[in-house]
């Protein structure tokens, strides 16, 4: 791994963004009773997937509305989350605190439909192309968690989905994979300013986060279900950013790699480029191999989570080993 040293920048994690799945469950009794009394619909891995609430009390977004800033009903405030969309020509901007509200969103761009994702009990957000073997899927929020993460569930199959990941978990799809869209996870005022013409989620309501819906964050919960992590190279809490390669996925964070030459490490193996791009105020990487370069998705998400979700995290710069669980 190669890079060149430069001031270092404080890490500005942010605040934990929970969603109407939070909302439903928040209340006097414990986190903990209501994930043992919930059903299960299946065990996968070793871990239950369990029904929460019900899918009709969790929206999606099917034709979601997209429109010019000076036309939204709430501007996103310059400090606000947007997760970015670049495809071909077209530049889309998504608030995380309408994401927050709807979890699931199946939109389209040049061609390409895609699915973008949220799960604030793991500070998840990410974009999945929604095209399988020549057919269009659509999502839904399945009101169920699996590994402390919220489960999207496809209309066209039933199958059961990991936003984390992206891999189907139960299902007729079980094991298959979506193709994860680079994503851009920054401030509202640096994709305003990167991206001028950008067009933003309107739902009509407010994208400020839910304030109601912070007490999670401040909460020392790790998800419901009551599993802690060991590994404490990092606060069970803080947000990382991420770019995995099957089981294993290698986290960092802004001051890991800001201010630094390009950062050539590797991934499964694999060389990989990580660079801070000053012009969106975000991460990306590319995976290096004869001669080209392929983007690939960093997403968000909190430690505990990746340690959930990955048999091997590795982190910026090496460190000792995880300790066994």
């Amino acid at each position: 791994m190669r890079r060149r040293a430069a001031k270092p920048r404080t890490l500005s994690t942010g605040a934990a963004r929970c969603g109407l799945l939070l909302a439903a469950l928040l209340g006097p009794a414990c986190f903990h009773s209501q994930f043992r009394s919930k059903p299960r619909v299946a065990v996968v891995g070793g871990d239950p997937i369990v029904q929460m609430t019900s899918p009709e009390s969790l929206p999606a977004l099917d034709e979601p509305a997209l429109v010019a800033p000076g036309r939204h009903t709430d501007p996103p405030a310059p400090w606000e989350p947007i997760l970015g969309v670049r495809l071909g020509t077209e530049r889309r901007g998504y608030p995380l605190g309408l994401l927050d509200r709807y979890e699931v969103v199946n939109d389209e761009a040049q061609g390409i439909p895609y699915v973008v994702t949220r799960c604030p009990l793991a500070q998840v957000a990410a974009v999945y192309e929604r095209e399988l073997d020549g057919r269009t899927l659509t999502f839904v929020n399945s009101g169920a968690l699996w590994r402390d993460t919220l489960v999207m569930q496809d209309r066209e199959t039933g199958s059961l989905w990991s936003v984390a990941t992206g891999r189907a978990i139960f299902g007729p799809l079980a094991g298959r994979r979506l193709r994860p869209v680079p994503a851009i996870f920054t401030t509202s005022r640096a994709w305003t300013e990167a991206h001028p013409r950008a067009r933003y989620l309107d739902t009509g309501e407010q994208t400020e986060t839910p304030l109601v819906l912070s007490l999670y964050a401040a909460s020392p919960w790790e998800g419901f279900s009551g599993v802690k992590i060991r590994d404490t190279r990092r606060e069970p809490k803080a947000t990382l950013y991420s770019v995995a390669d099957g089981a294993e996925v290698l986290a960092f964070t802004e001051e890991d790699i800001k201010g630094f030459d390009p950062i050539e490490t590797t991934l499964a193996g694999c060389p990989i480029l990580l660079e801070w791009d000053a012009r969106e105020d975000s991460p990306r990487a590319f995976r290096l191999e004869d001669g080209w370069t392929e983007e690939l998705a960093v997403v968000p998400m909190y430690w505990f989570a990746l340690h959930r979700h990955f048999q091997t995290v590795r982190t910026l710069p090496p460190s000792a080993p995880a300790p066994a669980p």
